[in-house]
């Protein structure tokens, strides 16, 4: 028996958007088809995560490579993970919590960005333009059908937001939540493309909020110390509690070391994608564009 998607949005709450999109279990995998796979007034289940998150508009087929920033027609959606909860009448309604793309070992945070969609469309302050597409955005939303338009409205508000600084550091700001896994070097296959001034500003903003985000920066720390006994600043081996005694004990800075253009909105951070740093080398990586990369601060600093 298959169940019928639907699509809890998150950014709207309490909505509910029908697909006509079914699961089935077939030889022991879950397999989607579609009722209608040629109506085109009708967003499939990729599209319709991407537009309702204001992410570009994914590919269909992999061309071999991504560009990053995400542009439109950019990138391929590789996964989308959903929490589900089986309802009456075969319904499965799907909660976004996780996306990832072709040819990138990293996450975006479905869950945290959506919810900042919400808190966004409750800006005080809008521009009177972005008001009127959000208004159309949660009546297409609320009404419950996933209509090809939503797309082009999504399109317009995210290109709006991001032409004000702030408005985009509360859309794109890198995720609180973060995992422990090994370094994954990524694909030659991914292009980066040049950084305007305001997107190296606003990537610069994001860069700085994974340094120091406590939650992050705990966990890394506590990570380290388990496997070394105690922290000291990885390049140069400086530790604050040797020199300060009491006073330095704990004490260490948090560093990321993927470059600004290569992070994807909303990511969720790898312990192992970060490095603890003293003062004098954290600064020293950021004094200049672009950021230096963990083994050209060694070479300076051992030559």
């Amino acid at each position: 028996m298959g169940r019928n998607l639907l699509v809890a949005p998150i950014s709207v709450p309490g909505a509910l958007l029908t697909t006509d999109v079914w699961g089935r279990m077939r030889d022991g995998k879950p397999r989607l088809r579609r009722d209608h796979p040629n109506n085109h007034s009708i967003l499939n289940v990729p599209p319709l995560i991407a537009a309702l998150a204001l992410l570009p508009d994914p590919m269909r087929e992999d061309k071999g490579g991504l560009v990053l920033p995400l542009r439109d027609k950019g990138y391929v959606i590789r996964t989308i993970t959903f929490e589900v909860q089986f309802g009456k009448n075969d319904r499965a309604i799907c909660t976004p919590l996780r996306l990832k793309v072709l040819h990138d070992n990293n996450e975006i945070d479905l869950t945290e960005r959506l919810t900042r969609v919400a808190t966004l469309f409750g800006t005080a302050g809008l521009p009177e333009a972005v008001k009127k597409d959000v208004d159309r955005y949660v009546q297409i939303v609320s009404e419950g059908v996933p209509r090809a338009e939503l797309k082009d409205i999504s399109a317009r508000i995210a290109k709006r937001i991001n032409s004000t600084i702030e408005l985009s550091e509360m859309l794109e700001a890198p995720s609180e939540n973060f995992v422990i896994q090994d370094v994954q070097e990524p694909p030659e296959t991914i292009t980066l493309s040049k950084l305007t001034a305001d997107e190296t500003k606003k990537r610069l903003v994001s860069h700085f909020r994974i340094d120091r985000s406590s939650k992050i920066r705990g966990a890394k720390i506590e990570l380290f110390t388990k496997t070394n006994g105690t922290i000291y600043c990885e390049n140069c081996a400086f530790s604050f509690e040797k020199k300060y005694g009491a006073r330095g004990k704990g004490f260490i800075e948090v560093h990321h070391v993927q470059p600004l253009a290569a992070l994807l909105p909303n990511v969720v951070t790898r312990l192992s994608d970060l490095m603890l740093l003293c003062s004098n080398c954290h600064r020293m990586v950021h004094r200049k564009a672009p950021l230096l990369m963990p083994a050209d601060l060694k070479a300076i600093t051992a030559a």
